[in-house]
């Protein structure tokens, strides 16, 4: 038996679909799969100074190949699809950054804003090596680092 107190019905359907999915490689589906899963909670549960210093603990930068981190991303943002699960792009970054450090990847938060009829919005993506994964920030000013 689960006991799934405390959890909304949202993630309770998302991890139960999540173990139902078929992949032709199930080794390495059910890891990001797994990762994925782990992520996306805690990136809900945690504080910011825990997620900051889950971030320095996890950072182990290697040279990314960028057929790897799409492969990753892809499979990872297919997952989501295939179980309707729509998070915000703050979770959602911190959930893929989080499994693309997992695997190596030097992958950073990077949270921009942008100004549409005097309203301002934000929004966050992950970037390795400086580049957008998986995504394009269009007309979003990359907020700095100080």
């Amino acid at each position: 038996m689960v006991y799934t107190i405390g959890m909304d019905r949202k993630i309770q359907n998302w991890l139960l679909e999540m173990w139902k999915l078929k992949a032709r490689n199930m080794r390495d589906a059910s890891r990001i799969h797994a990762r994925t899963a782990c992520a996306l909670l805690r990136a809900r549960i945690f504080t910011a100074a825990e997620i900051r210093a889950l971030q320095r603990r996890l950072a182990k930068p290697r040279a990314a190949g960028e057929q790897e981190v799409l492969r990753l991303a892809g499979k990872w943002f297919a997952t989501l699809d295939r179980i309707g699960l729509r998070p915000s792009c703050l979770v959602r970054s911190i959930a893929l950054a989080r499994v693309l450090r997992e695997e190596g990847h030097d992958a950073r938060l990077v949270f921009g804003v942008r100004s549409d009829n005097g309203s301002v919005e934000g929004h966050c993506w992950v970037a390795v090596e400086g580049r957008p994964v998986m995504e394009v920030p269009a007309d979003y000013r990359e907020l700095g680092n100080g």
